[in-house]
């Protein structure tokens, strides 16, 4: 689901660029990125992770960290 919200707002911000980190084959940069719930979004120090992340509160990460 965040997935899919994330793909659509992205064509919102076309200088954001998206990394995916698969975290079975990554635990040491999960761990060191601090990454304790799928799915997260992180940006510098700011994250947000939830089972349900909804495209509102997506899009209102995606407003924040872009202000910055």
């Amino acid at each position: 689901m965040a997935k899919k919200a994330l793909d659509e707002l992205l064509g919102d911000f076309d200088d954001v660029e998206l990394e995916e980190v698969e975290i079975i084959s990554n635990p040491l940069r999960t761990l060191k990125d601090g990454v304790k719930f799928i799915p997260t979004l992180k940006s510098g120090d700011e994250q947000i992770s939830g089972i349900l992340l909804s495209q509102e509160k997506i899009k209102a990460f995606l407003d924040k960290v872009h202000a910055q």
